[in-house]
């Protein structure tokens, strides 16, 4: 065998095996009309040609995905929209709800003291920097409202008007010194009158003045109006006794009275521009 493959004859034969398998590739490639280079480049570039393709699918799959993200915006702002609309009527629903409380006390009241003339008023506007609370309502004298009328809440005295216009008036808080009302407290029925100091007022409190060492006011009596002066009718309800203390220089007592109404929450009042005994001394 080793001399065969060493012989003439091995070797021509072999030659002749790859001539003719060099004879067959070349008609191959002849009949696919592609070259060996051309085959060899397409074979080694092929992953690459898969790869790109993977890449374009991915980003055809981006790019529907960023319109779909742009569909869900627009439907986002628009939930937005429904939702400011929402809380809009929320709010005018909250407001209906206090002017309903508000009326709903009217009539109480008006129930209690049938010779009441109201004219009814929303705050429009208040003095920052007024620290004893006036505020502004968007009734005048169109309406009857004049200088010096008792303005309440239900049946809580808040303020009495300083300044009128047609349409508008500026009202004092309760808490300002410039207001003073006739008062008595009911369980004792003891008389005396408001004031209230700087002091007091930025506290949101007023003195019932003019009591005597004697006194049986204590804390928790409440104070209302007395009606004397012909200013406040008689009966509205200033607030509630917080302490009982003696006036300093004189044998004098005084009460601190907070009022029931934080008058800078008030959003509707009622003027009182009428009742029995207006203007009598």
């Amino acid at each position: 065998m080793k001399h065969f493959i060493k012989s003439k004859a091995f070797r021509v034969l072999l030659a002749t095996a790859v001539i003719l398998l060099a004879l067959i590739a070349a008609a191959a490639s002849i009949s696919s009309k592609s070259s060996p280079v051309t085959k060899a480049a397409s074979f080694a570039f092929s992953p690459l040609s898969r790869a790109a393709s993977y890449i374009a699918e991915k980003f055809d799959s981006f790019t529907g995905g960023f319109i779909s993200a742009s569909s869900y915006r627009a439907r986002v702002e628009q939930l937005e929209e429904q939702v400011a609309d929402y809380q809009s009527k929320l709010v005018e629903y909250e407001k209906l709800k206090k002017q309903v409380e508000s009326y709903e006390k009217f009539l109480e009241i008006k129930e209690k003291s049938p010779d009441f003339r109201f004219t009814a008023g929303s705050v429009i506007g208040r003095d920052s920097a007024d620290t004893f609370g006036s505020f502004q309502l968007n009734c005048g004298s169109n309406d009857g409202v004049e200088v010096n009328d008792p303005v309440i809440s239900g049946e809580y005295l808040i303020g009495v008007v300083k300044e009128v216009t047609p349409t508008t008036c500026v009202v004092l808080s309760i808490c300002d010194p410039k207001v003073n009302a006739a008062a008595y407290e009911i369980r004792t029925g003891e008389l005396g009158y408001t004031e209230t100091t700087v002091k007091l007022a930025v506290d949101s409190t007023v003195k019932f003045t003019g009591l005597t060492k004697d006194t049986a006011v204590a804390e928790g009596g409440i104070v209302c109006t007395s009606g004397v002066g012909g200013v406040f009718p008689r009966g509205l309800i200033i607030g509630s006794v917080t302490a009982v203390k003696k006036e300093e220089g004189n044998i004098s007592y005084y009460a601190e009275v907070r009022p029931e109404i934080d008058i800078s929450e008030v959003q509707d009042a009622f003027v009182i521009t009428d009742f029995e005994g207006k203007g009598d001394a």
